[in-house]
């Protein structure tokens, strides 16, 4: 069974385990910094990031921050074991992060920054492409910024 919780500092070492396996295709490896310095800084149990579990080995990890227009959420460093990939985790945890995302009073919409390799898994929730930045993470990572109002839904 597959547990859905609130991210803990003692699940840093296992997030930076999946962001190692999603090296180079999915991020840059000077993005890692910037991962542990946003794990380090994540209030414990709120809720804001979360983990999928299952018998005690994180399996993904991911999420949702209120944007200071107070209408936008962002999902935030979403990821998945490689060797996991296609197993419908990345799904699980996107939905959990909406639903996060949705019961925050006021948002209106959730927006998030992706490249073009996960542009597509994030349309299938009705995302839409706002803008693409060539090389916008690292050379060969494009950025694509991406947006799903919550009258599309």
């Amino acid at each position: 069974m597959i547990e859905t919780r609130s991210y803990h500092p003692g699940d840093l070492t296992a997030c930076l385990a999946l962001f190692d396996s999603n090296v180079p295709q999915f991020f840059a490896p000077d993005e890692r910094a910037q991962f542990v310095e946003f794990l380090e800084n994540v209030p414990a149990s709120d809720g804001t990031y979360l983990v999928l579990a299952q018998a005690g080995r994180v399996m993904a990890c991911g999420g949702v921050a209120r944007e200071p227009d107070t209408e936008s959420a962002a999902l935030t460093w979403g990821m998945v074991d490689r060797s996991q990939h296609r197993q419908g985790l990345g799904t699980r945890l996107t939905q959990a992060r909406l639903t996060a995302a949705w019961a925050m009073p006021g948002i209106r919409r959730v927006i998030l920054a992706t490249s073009q390799h996960t542009a597509g898994f994030y349309r299938g929730f009705g995302f839409t492409l706002q803008a693409t930045i060539p090389d916008g993470f690292a050379p060969g990572l494009d950025r694509c910024d991406m947006v799903l109002e919550r009258d599309q839904i």
